[in-house]
């Protein structure tokens, strides 16, 4: 039988492992804590941007629908012959017995030009 010697003397604790056991235990928890913070920060960025894109597709599906109202309109008006009649008044016809009006703008003045005087 081996005799060894005692490395401490009975009734005294070795404080050394406590302490690398403490400071890595400390080192893993701060690990985590950044990984779970980074996580949530990276949550927060991607819930923002989808945010915005919802914002920005919702603009764009108010435009479409105020396009597609007036193409409703336009298809409505070409289905019911207003379009043609539109057109036809447009070129300067009118129905029977219509008076029609028509406005223009002013014509612009010409230039005068001199008087030319007859010769004696």
């Amino acid at each position: 039988m081996r005799h060894s010697k005692a490395i401490v003397a009975a009734g005294s604790v070795r404080n050394s492992g406590h302490a690398v056991r403490r400071t890595i235990i400390v080192a893993v928890v701060a690990v985590v804590a950044l990984w779970t913070a980074y996580a949530f920060a990276q949550e927060a960025y991607v819930g923002h941007k989808l945010s915005q894109q919802v914002a920005d597709l919702n603009r764009q599906n108010a435009l479409l629908a105020a396009q597609n109202k007036g193409y409703h309109k336009d298809v409505q008006s070409m289905t019911s012959g207003a379009a043609n009649e539109e057109e036809a008044r447009q070129s300067g016809y009118a129905r029977p017995g219509e008076k029609v009006y028509l406005v223009t703008e002013a014509p612009s003045p010409s230039p005068v030009a001199p008087a030319v005087t007859p010769a004696p």
